[in-house]
């Protein structure tokens, strides 16, 4: 839906992220260009409102001489794609992260997502670039052009799929307006998974000890419950 380019502001020489609307023609197509700038400036409202230590923050927001909207964004040159290495081939294997690394990674990201939460936003694209790494090694959660208020409903033709694929919880996959905060760990979930073994939980068994034997019975519950198909039993 938008370009993302680093960018230096004027006068402070600030570098910054600076995301600009240029949906592709099949988007277009699909939704319609007012409904894709409705998105858009949802997602900078969204993130705005919103203030914890493990979000991005917006900066500034204007709309270009053809009338399509940007904003500015904290920058930072790393994130969890890159750290281990996720390629767009996603099946392909990744590189593995300590335990010690991952549980300190996980208890960030599900503080701010806490925070979305008690606010009443899903984020819905939950996956390793979507996660920045900052300069003092804590992270921040961006891209939240998916993400939707609680109670809100999708627009949009029904065979629509919003999310990614391998990261998207099957009742998110199978109907975007089904996905709650539920979704969000199922997410999570699948990001932990992979950032331990290097794959994606369907690629084996869910049971992280077949994977690894650093792993005992303990990870294996953690996952069998929050990779659970069925919302209500995560």
């Amino acid at each position: 839906m938008g370009a993302v380019y680093r960018a230096l502001m004027p006068v402070t020489g600030k570098i910054v992220a600076l995301k600009h609307l240029a949906p592709f023609e099949t988007l277009v197509d699909v939704l319609g260009m007012e409904q894709i700038k409705a998105i858009f400036v949802a997602e900078a409202i969204t993130m705005s409102k919103l203030r914890h230590p493990n979000k991005a923050d917006i900066w500034d927001f204007d709309y270009d001489g053809a009338g399509n909207p940007f904003f500015t964004m904290e920058y930072y040159c790393n994130n969890l794609g890159n750290m281990i290495g996720e390629h767009y081939q996603v099946e392909k294997i990744s590189r593995i992260i300590a335990p010690e690394k991952v549980l300190d990674y996980g208890s960030q990201i599900l503080e701010g997502l806490s925070c979305m939460h008690h606010a009443g936003i899903i984020h819905r694209d939950i996956k390793p670039y979507n996660i920045m790494i900052t300069d003092n090694d804590s992270v921040k959660i961006c891209d939240f052009g998916m993400s939707k208020q609680r109670g809100e409903k999708f627009i949009g033709p029904d065979n629509l799929k919003v999310g990614s694929p391998y990261y998207t919880a099957p009742e998110q996959n199978k109907n975007p307006d089904d996905a709650d905060e539920r979704s969000d760990l199922f997410s999570i979930a699948v990001l932990l998974y992979r950032m331990l073994t290097g794959e994606l939980p369907g690629m084996k068994s869910f049971l992280l000890s077949k994977v690894n034997p650093l792993y005992d019975s303990v990870w294996d519950t953690f996952f069998e419950k929050a990779l659970n198909w069925q919302p209500e039993q995560r």
